[in-house]
């Protein structure tokens, strides 16, 4: 009986970030983001970062549902700008994710993108970034208040009405740049400043994108975890 649980239960694939210890790189996850994965039902499975097509396909065949962690800045290359001084050129392998989320959006899977998770959306379907809010000081190590801005999954997953306020914790420095929209993206969260703090792709599919880290919320993060689960397990039992 436990078995057939765990064979319905719908699998989120989470790609990780890329560190070195000892002179070695090393694949990490935040084991807050896998509790969360597991809190809401689901079953959280790791995607090494390995540039070959053949194996993301392969995970992705056993996934139903995808989160895009959080992380270092993304190198501005990737759409078409030269780096800003104070954005940080120090991602390893920093292609991987690329690949990885163009690879999903391919596919017809729940997709929740954290932070930088949330900057790679934008990036993948052809947007560009704030490499340096002029203001930084004030979405690093903080709290603030945002607005939930259009109907959603981000309205959905929060039960707030669009105009209603919420409060989000803040660790970025650089943003989605609402001028350079990604094909298809649209601001449904903004912060007090103006600067976006949720992006999606409307549709039947979820593809949501949030500045802030649900993670390490109690308040917001499960709703959005639930959601996702609960994404995954239509999409597995379609």
């Amino acid at each position: 009986m436990a078995s057939d649980k765990i064979r319905r239960a719908p699998r989120i694939l989470l790609n990780m970030s890329v560190d070195k210890l000892n002179g070695r790189e090393v694949e990490v996850l935040n084991s807050q983001y896998s509790d969360c994965v597991s809190a809401s039902g689901a079953i959280p499975m790791l995607c090494p970062s390995i540039e070959r097509e053949e194996i993301i396909e392969s995970l992705l065949d056993l996934a139903d549902g995808v989160i895009f962690i959080g992380g270092r800045d993304y190198d501005p290359r990737s759409y078409g700008e030269k780096p800003h001084p104070e954005t940080a050129m120090t991602r390893l392998r920093p292609n991987f994710d690329l690949v990885f989320a163009r690879a999903t959006l391919r596919r017809n899977l729940p997709v929740l993108g954290i932070c930088a998770g949330c900057q790679l959306l934008n990036i993948v379907t052809g947007g560009k970034l704030i490499q340096h809010l002029p203001d930084a000081d004030n979405h690093r190590f903080t709290t603030h208040e945002a607005t939930v801005t259009q109907p959603g999954f981000l309205s959905r997953a929060l039960n707030v009405n669009p105009g209603g306020k919420i409060t989000v914790n803040s660790f970025h420095h650089q943003a989605v740049d609402p001028e350079h929209l990604g094909a298809g993206i649209r601001i449904t969260g903004t912060a007090f400043d103006g600067t976006v703090e949720a992006v999606e792709i409307p549709g039947e599919r979820m593809v949501l994108g949030v500045q802030f880290h649900p993670e390490r919320m109690d308040d917001l993060g499960p709703g959005l975890f639930s959601l996702l689960a609960e994404e995954a397990r239509r999409k597995c039992r379609s």
